[in-house]
């Protein structure tokens, strides 16, 4: 059995600090491109991150990774945030 400051010192060995994620925005969008394997569409998750609300858009991640039937949960993702735009702007053309 190994020591506990063995073990305590290979545990933070593991882990890479990345130094381009510098604000909470960036980290979002890491995290969508993540979970949707899309890498080369980090910009997108990005501007997403810094116009929407996060908790918004973390919950709408979490459907579409809930989704069975996706093929491409990016593609759904970016859907999603465009119905929703065309509602809002619905319902703001309407108001005076």
């Amino acid at each position: 059995m190994e020591s506990i400051g063995k073990i305590g010192r290979v545990s933070s060995a593991r882990l890479k600090k990345n130094t381009h994620l510098h604000s909470p925005a960036h980290l979002l969008a890491d995290e969508l491109s993540e979970k949707f394997n899309d890498k080369k569409h980090f910009g997108f998750y990005l501007k997403m991150a810094t116009l929407y609300d996060q908790q918004w858009l973390r919950g709408l991640a979490g459907q579409v990774l809930e989704s069975k039937n996706v093929s491409s949960p990016g593609k759904l993702f970016a859907f999603l945030v465009k119905k929703h735009n065309q509602g809002q702007k619905k319902n703001n053309d309407g108001k005076i």
